[in-house]
């Protein structure tokens, strides 16, 4: 059809819009709109055809049209058309339509139907310039679908503007609206399921604050006990155990000591531990035979308690591991086992998993071996009282820190990282934090740290060479470290060597670790605290006991998967706790004192002296990484982690 000279409407993102033909070209149309801008379209998206008029006379036209479709439209009963055609389906053109509606095709009638039936997609399918009127189970499926679609609409916005009053009002009180909201949030933070309420929450706070705001919520509703850790809350973490998870424990019997074992109850066994430990996972021997000092590493054997699959260890693959926070810790076994049972307990006969080490006079090692055997821990020793024992000579402590040294100058010869800073603990009792510093680099934590290592790395060495599938952790080489002129001040000298870190990785196949400078390591030291520690303890008691390694390699991938992805949870709440409650220390006895703190770099930031606690500075400076300042909190806020210091 030949359009030049006419007035037409034709698609444009599902949109009508009228133009003026100015010029014809084939199948390719130059049109006017009414605001006069020029535009290019193909014949084929013309659906309406209008009057032919001077190009001149076309805005006013337009407006007469636009008028005239508008009325016509307003008088169409979408439904009743859709009924005078539901015995005579077929595919029907704008014209046709209007004919039945209107008793006439004119293009203005024609224009106000195509118009009507692409608002309301109720009733009827477009296909090009076509309809067809749908089936009354179409018609019936799609009112439902739009019905719950207008619920959600309505569910929402209610919602929303309940959260926004909760999230700006915690003293907004429980009423039989919000109750339900509060259910729903409360589920989303404990159980970790989706839900409408909690991505709406999401969207108003942001999905990095959201959980924090529901704990607020939950909390200011009454909802929940303020004692209980409120980052174990906002990980919907639940500290206890299921009742039948506390029965299997409490069923379970002490092993006495079992033939196949060796029997190292005769040698005197000492632990060394933090004050208030109570999962006591390793004890130490010395023994001299001849020339010889034998040194034994004895693991606790919590495989002789837990077996592959049963209601412990399925609990255990589950948490993952031991949680330590300031307010509380929360364990990966029931009491019953983890500080009973398996617990290396002074004055009692313990199932352990022993490295076996020999050396010479000078230091050298003359072989190892690893094996099944049964101890009993003569002392307890907390890491101060080794110190003590250590200073005052005792010959087998003090061979044994002898040889720690030794260990730690070889590893630092193989590229190991050996620089460790002192680190704070801090532990709430009721209202009171306390805060303790620990020195990682004492004689009787250098002792404890090497043997583990020691351990650890000759069971990964022993795995390899028997292609025992075990889970290894390896790390690659750091990155060199530049020599810079600067003080060499602690704060400085970590925050250089950390940056050259590379992130270990859990992994089936035997690499270097190099931040310890071993060529293979795993992890089977911690059993009771660590399930990835217990799988790989599992799987050396079995290969030692003659049967075959519980786990096969495709089930230690999974393992090897969660323990990751739970490694870095669990470090991030324990990292977020122990800085909410030195945030809270330092808010209610430091908030008006000048503290000392060393310059990190020219922008600003900082590290308190005596906290190891990095913050930035308010406003412009002149500092130099390693100048002492004094600063003072000028904004603090725990429970979002923040401070900003000023110079005093």
């Amino acid at each position: 059809m030949f359009l030049e000279g006419h007035i037409v409407e034709f698609l444009d993102s599902e949109q009508l819009r009228i133009a003026y033909v100015r010029k014809q070209e084939r199948d390719r149309l130059h049109l006017v709109d009414p605001r006069g801008r020029n535009l290019s379209v193909n014949g084929d998206r013309v659906v309406i055809v209008h009057r032919t008029a001077f190009e001149n006379d076309f805005p006013a036209f337009a407006r007469q049209i636009s008028e005239e479709v508008a009325r016509r439209q307003a008088e169409i009963d979408v439904e009743l058309l859709w009924q005078s055609l539901a015995e005579k389906p077929r595919e029907l053109e704008a014209e046709e339509l209007a004919e039945i509606f209107f008793a006439e095709a004119s293009p203005e009638a024609a224009s106000a139907m195509f118009r009507a039936l692409m608002e309301d997609t109720l009733f009827f399918k477009r296909k090009g310039s076509q309809f067809f009127p749908k089936t009354e189970e179409q018609v019936s499926t799609e009112r439902t679908r739009r019905q719950r679609q207008r619920e959600r609409e309505e569910f929402r916005e209610r919602t929303a503007s309940l959260i926004r009053q909760l999230v700006n009002n915690k003293d907004v009180p429980v009423t039989p609206e919000t109750e339900p909201i509060l259910d729903r949030i409360q589920n989303w933070l404990t159980y970790r399921t989706g839900d409408e309420a909690a991505a709406i929450l999401e969207e108003i706070v942001g999905a990095a604050r959201a959980r924090e705001a529901a704990y607020g919520i939950l909390l200011g509703a009454g909802r929940l006990d303020p004692s209980v850790d409120r980052f174990l809350v906002m990980a919907g973490i639940d500290p206890e155990f299921p009742r039948p998870l506390l029965e299997a424990a409490e069923q379970l019997l002490p092993r006495v000591p079992q033939p196949g074992r060796i029997d190292y109850q005769d040698v005197p066994a000492f632990t060394i531990d933090d004050e208030d430990t109570l999962e006591v996972d390793d004890a130490l021997t010395v023994r001299r035979s001849g020339s010889k000092i034998i040194v034994g590493i004895h693991i606790a054997d919590v495989s002789a308690f837990v077996e592959k699959g049963d209601l412990l260890d399925a609990e255990a693959a589950r948490r993952c591991s031991s949680i330590y926070l300031p307010t509380v810790t929360v364990r990966m076994f029931p009491e019953r086992l983890s500080t009973d049972l398996v617990s290396l307990t002074a004055g009692v006969p313990r199932p352990a998993f022993t490295v076996e080490v020999e050396w010479d006079e000078q230091g050298n090692r003359l072989g190892y071996r690893i094996a099944l055997g049964t101890i009993r821990v003569e002392r307890r020793l907390s890491y101060d009282q080794a110190d003590e024992i250590i200073e005052a000579g005792d010959p087998s402590l003090e061979a044994l820190h002898g040889l720690a040294k030794h260990l730690h100058l070889l590893r630092a010869e193989r590229g190991a990282i050996t620089f460790r800073r002192p680190e704070l603990k801090i532990r709430v009792h009721g209202d009171a934090i306390h805060i303790k510093k620990v020195d990682p680099n004492t004689p009787s934590r250098l002792l404890v740290s090497e043997m583990m290592i020691l351990a650890n790395g000759l069971a990964a060495d022993f795995a390899s060479v028997n292609s025992m599938p075990v889970i290894y952790r390896t790390q690659e080489p750091r990155e060199a470290l530049a020599v810079e002129d600067t003080p060499a001040i602690e704060a400085l000298t970590f925050e250089r060597i950390r940056k050259t870190f590379k992130r270990s990785r859990l992994s089936l196949t035997p690499g270097s670790h190099s931040g310890l400078g071993l060529s293979a390591y795993t992890q089977a030291s911690s059993p009771i605290r660590r399930y990835a520690d217990l799988v790989t303890q599992r799987q050396f008691t079995a290969i030692l006991s003659g049967r075959p390694a519980p786990h096969v390699r495709e089930e230690l991938l999974q393992i090897l998967v969660a323990a990751e992805a739970a490694e870095q949870e669990i470090r991030a709440i324990e990292d977020r706790s122990t800085n909410y409650w030195l945030l809270e220390y330092l808010s209610r006895r430091k908030k008006d004192e000048p503290l000392s703190a060393i310059a990190l770099d020219s922008k600003g930031s900082i590290e308190l002296e005596d906290y190891y606690l990095r913050a930035k500075i308010a406003g412009p400076n002149k500092l130099q990484p390693g100048d002492t300042i004094k600063v003072q909190i000028e904004a603090i806020d725990p429970a979002k982690g923040e401070v900003r210091f000023r110079v005093a």
